[in-house]
């Protein structure tokens, strides 16, 4: 869509300057009509031929978890001291130290200025904010709640943002200790095991088994290295395009489900969401079914989702949430008991807040002892490699100090 450079006053008659896009002159005459400016040249803008340092900075800048929990944070306590909607994004806008996210909230300032609603501009940046974000955004938007819900949205990115970041941290020593262990190998497979194969074979004495497989392992990395990681990177990129297919994506959640350790904590992660998000939505005055359409897209897990889309199809035929979550097997006899209850009593928004708190401890106390449950498996595979290659290495020394007595 073309962009387009205005000059136009405003109800005082102040000069105003900007830029707008739009499909040609006559709709952006429009739009500032809309926005109560009476336009005096309009012209279409030039385009740039080079792009600044800054430009490729902007371009390449990330836009965090963290910029959009302290933007909803702030404009939920502007738009609740009072300040308009468009004066409290234009105070954000000046504030952000990203450039990125800047640009975005000038441009949802300018949608919202022209007549758009809140949750129709964000809802235009949907990689940014997310079918939760801009669902919740518009019940709060009709119920007059808007600056309640921004809470709730940034309390729930927060929670996600914390889990990720303690099981990131769980996960570190597992992953320095494998890939120390990894590159021991690799700098034994290269440097070391070739001089021991050629000692071994100038005595001309039949090798143990492990000795041969070691230095067989050994010859393989040093003629065919680059076909392992061609090998590798195709394998990447299999599993990458795999996943990108929708059958792909359902069997791969499927599979991550049953992985031991990792499995029952991401199930117990999708459920603290699912009753969490359904939960704010129901709250916030947003329809069950509409509520359970915006909870599929965000619980992350295909194979849940499909789930929660067939309770939806049910509750739309006129059963209740209970026996369709029964009968999908995926989730928790707690859940469904508390959302059963919540159902009978008229509180199911409060019923699924426990829930959330509930598996919200479990996780972190999951991640707490991820490091402990892992150690087991991590002492296993390193006495493994150990043994391994020090029977490779020192069964022929043992041989050949056997034949030399």
């Amino acid at each position: 869509m073309p962009t387009f450079s205005y000059k136009a006053r405003d109800n005082q008659g102040g000069l105003v300057t900007g830029t707008l896009d739009g499909n040609d002159k006559a709709a952006v005459e429009e739009r500032l009509d809309r926005m109560s400016l009476i336009p005096i040249t309009i012209s279409a803008a030039k385009e740039k031929t080079q792009l600044s340092f800054a430009k490729l900075n902007t371009f390449f800048e990330k836009i965090s978890d963290q910029d959009i929990i302290i933007f909803s944070r702030q404009l939920a306590t502007l738009f609740g001291a009072g300040i308009p909607l468009t004066k409290a994004l234009s105070t954000l806008e000046r504030q952000m130290t990203n450039p990125k996210f800047t640009d975005i909230i000038k441009g949802i300032r300018v949608e919202v200025e022209g007549g758009s609603t809140f949750a129709a501009a964000i809802g235009r940046h949907p990689k940014v904010f997310g079918d939760l974000y801009s669902g919740m955004v518009e019940a709060g938007e009709a119920g007059g709640i808007l600056d309640d819900v921004l809470d709730r949205v940034a309390f729930m990115l927060e929670k996600s943002s914390e889990n990720r970041a303690k099981v990131k941290s769980a996960t570190l020593y597992p992953k320095i200790v494998v890939g120390a262990i990894g590159a021991a190998v690799v700098f034994l497979l290269w440097f070391v095991v070739p001089k021991f194969a050629q000692l071994y074979g100038s005595f001309n004495v039949p090798l143990p088994l492990p000795t041969r497989m070691l230095i067989g392992l050994s010859t393989v990395v040093l003629s065919y290295w680059y076909i392992g990681i061609a090998l590798i990177a195709a394998l990447i990129l299999a599993v990458k395009f795999y996943r990108s297919t929708e059958k792909g994506r359902y069997n791969w959640d499927r599979l991550t489900l049953k992985v031991p350790i990792f499995g029952p904590l991401m199930v117990k992660s999708i459920m603290a969401r699912f009753a969490r998000v359904l939960g704010s939505l129901y709250k916030s005055g947003l329809p069950i079914l509409q509520s359970l359409d915006i909870v599929s897209r965000t619980v992350d897990n295909a194979v849940i989702a499909k789930s929660i889309k067939t309770i939806e199809d049910d509750v739309r035929e006129g059963r209740g949430l209970t026996e369709p979550m029964t009968e999908s097997d995926l989730f928790p006899p707690m859940v469904i008991q508390m959302v059963g209850v919540g159902e009978e009593t008229g509180g199911l928004d409060e019923m699924l807040e426990k829930v959330a708190v509930y598996y919200d401890q479990e996780v972190e106390a999951t991640i707490r002892n991820l490091t402990t449950t892992m150690e087991p498996i991590l002492l296993a595979f390193i006495f493994g490699m150990v043994l391994f290659l020090a029977l490779a290495i020192f069964l022929p020394m043992w041989d050949l100090a056997s034949l030399a007595r």
